[in-house]
């Protein structure tokens, strides 16, 4: 069996643009760092949480991904009942798109948004990880939330600073 990497990392009003050409750049070295978790590290299997922004883009690289490596998998960590409810109709067929192109959709709980249902599924995706790709400038939220307990699990975390673009 594989390795497991899962994402955590921000939302759109805190990367380069909402529209994902206005992060190229941004999205072509993540697409670098997934390579390099499967090439270098035995990947197989990659965790989405499913939230706008890194990562509904990193869960698209991972399908795009599977037409080079087909032994890879994505797994969808959905942290609530109709998680994209407050969504555009874009991002919800989005959503629903990458769904039913995932190879395993895990629910943290069936229960509509709750507070602590996105604290949950990050403590679910690194708890099932051997590894965290974080895109997170170093700013107090949710993805410093996830890094801290990955770190605190001791897991190997690369760490993609979304607007230098360099690694740590």
């Amino acid at each position: 069996m594989g390795k497991a990497v899962c994402f955590t990392g921000h939302r759109l009003n805190k990367l380069n643009g909402y529209d994902p050409r206005d992060n190229k750049e941004l999205l072509y070295k993540l697409r670098d760092v997934i390579v390099f978790h499967i090439e270098k590290r035995g990947v197989t299997d990659f965790i989405s949480g499913m939230a706008l922004g890194i990562d509904i883009w990193s869960a698209k690289i991972v399908l795009k991904l599977k037409e080079a490596y087909p032994d890879i998998r994505l797994i969808c960590a959905v942290p609530c009942d109709k998680q994209w409810s407050k969504w555009n109709e874009k991002s919800r067929r989005e959503w629903e798109k990458i769904i039913s192109k995932a190879d395993k959709v895990h629910y943290v709980s069936k229960e509509p948004y709750t507070a602590w249902c996105m604290q949950k599924r990050n403590e679910w995706m690194v708890d099932n990880s051997d590894f965290v790709i974080s895109v997170w400038d170093g700013t107090s939220g949710g993805t410093a939330n996830c890094v801290k307990y990955a770190e605190k699990k001791e897991l190997i975390i690369t760490q993609l600073h979304p607007k230098t673009l360099e690694l740590a």
